[in-house]
């Protein structure tokens, strides 16, 4: 059987302290790298960092931005991609938060406008993103498979649609037969049920490398256990995509990187994201810098840290647990530590470059032109 193609995506950070036109900016150099077939952004109302660790003594940027301006990025994901011709869009997400009428309409919107090049890759929602604003995050998984199952109703049939669920109960609704190209969803996360809903409904699955899985062997096993669950619910898996966020320090001086690990925001990451769960941490003989029942998704709400309480988190954090939180390096170090996943069945791959909000600001805007870099590579080492 021939070798599937690996596809490659490149992250951005723009938000609304930046012109909208830079957005178009930053898809343009990545469409004229010819090294990515899409952007990749992440649907966000607020920070994962505290805003009390978002200051100039971290970072010369916390004179420039604020961490929580988000933009929609469903709207300026589409603007960007709508000027650079053939570029796909990538945006992860949750469905607790958009009601799912509303989220397939743009979804198919987004759809005609990179023509078919659109994936949306579907979690079960953080709380950071939900309490604040009024959300329940403990609704997220019964509310995605309803999603799933509404998207589904929606793409297949071309009259009006009943639905009876936990949260939404619909009758005779429709959203028109207009259907130019199909996006793709995405499970994202990890935890049985979210790759039980996958298996069953989606098109790919994303995790994340190495917060998830350490080890190409842990990816190669979990990826063959999703194989043969899709076989089970007579689905072909050859047809199913396995997408992989490579967490990144990206640069070509070494020492640069190094000093990096001990800045309080580039060691948030690592405290929270290191291991997504805290008892793998004993996998690799370290013990858990958190205790074994805190994931940030469902314990994390930054603007309620105060200063010394982050500064007694980060004290746990040993340079160990630093050093395994991340791929980092020159874009070809980088490159070299994702290709044995790659090799495990990954065929998607997106490098998110952590170290870009440390930098100086000339330095940082050079980031994507970094993870470019990576994504270049990684196509020819797999062309």
């Amino acid at each position: 059987m021939p070798k599937r193609r690996v596809e490659t995506a490149v992250s951005m950070v723009v938000d609304r302290n930046f012109p909208a036109s830079s957005v178009v900016e930053a898809t343009k150099l990545i469409q004229s790298s010819g090294a990515a077939d899409y952007m990749m952004m992440w649907d966000q109302l607020t920070s994962w960092i505290p805003p009390c660790l978002w200051t100039p003594e971290n970072t010369p940027q916390a004179n420039l931005w604020d961490v929580d301006s988000f933009s929609d990025w469903n709207v300026m994901g589409a603007y960007g991609v709508s000027q650079a011709p053939g570029l796909g869009m990538s945006i992860s997400m949750d469905a607790v938060r958009r009601g799912p009428p509303e989220l397939i309409q743009t979804m198919l919107s987004v759809a005609n406008i990179t023509e078919g090049k659109a994936i949306y890759q579907l979690g079960g929602g953080e709380i950071k993103q939900t309490e604040p604003f009024g959300y329940r995050r403990a609704e997220g998984l019964t509310r995605l498979e309803e999603f799933y199952k509404l998207f589904h109703k929606f793409w297949e049939s071309d009259k009006p649609i009943d639905f009876e669920g936990k949260y939404w109960k619909m009758k005779q609704a429709t959203l028109g037969k207009a259907k130019r190209y199909r996006p793709q969803i995405w499970g994202l996360g990890g935890g049985p049920r979210i790759i039980d809903l996958a298996t069953s409904y989606a098109d790919g699955f994303a995790s994340s490398i190495p917060l998830v899985w350490a080890t190409p062997e842990q990816a190669a096993e979990q990826i063959k256990a999703m194989k043969e669950q899709l076989e089970k619910k007579g689905r072909d898996p050859e047809k199913f995509s396995f997408g992989a966020w490579a967490m990144v320090l990206a640069h070509e001086d070494m020492d640069l990187i190094k000093r990096s690990m001990s800045n309080p925001l580039i060691a948030w990451n690592a405290l929270h994201f290191g291991r997504l769960i805290m008892s793998d941490w004993r996998k690799e003989g370290l013990e858990p810098p958190m205790p074994d029942d805190w994931h940030y998704a469902l314990k994390l709400l930054p603007t309620e840290v105060t200063k010394e309480q982050a500064m007694e988190w980060l004290s746990r954090l040993t340079p160990a647990h630093s050093e395994k939180s991340w791929f980092y390096g020159t874009p070809k170090d980088i490159a070299g530590r994702i290709q044995p996943y790659i090799e495990a069945g990954v065929n998607w791959v997106v490098p998110v470059d952590m170290l870009a909000m440390v930098l100086q600001p000339e330095d940082a805007a050079k980031s994507l032109i970094r993870c470019i870099e990576i994504a270049r590579i990684v196509k020819q080492n797999n062309s």
